[in-house]
């Protein structure tokens, strides 16, 4: 039998990994019924959708975030995006 009790911890990592894929009806449920009770996980997600519909108005993290950054700061930061995204694959 599953656990179907999560975490803070699991149901924020949950709550991430549901903007990028979706997810399967147990950890759907499971993200539900714990948002009924946490108000503190309830407002990570409501932070997260906000955030992620900004990026969707905009062209990008560039346009928000990096216009006035110098160039060598937005080049790091670049990298470490892209050292990211090949590692989250393995």
């Amino acid at each position: 039998m599953r656990h179907w009790m999560f975490s803070c911890k699991k149901i924020t990592s949950m709550i991430s990994e549901s903007m990028d894929r979706d997810l399967s009806l147990y950890k759907r449920m499971g993200i539900r019924f714990h948002l009924m009770m946490c108000a503190l996980c309830r407002r990570y997600r409501k932070q997260l959708l906000f955030i992620k519909s900004v990026l969707q108005q905009s062209d990008g993290v560039e346009d928000i975030f990096c216009q006035s950054l110098p160039s060598d700061a937005r080049k790091r930061i670049e990298e470490k995006i892209n050292d990211e995204g090949k590692h989250s694959h393995d």
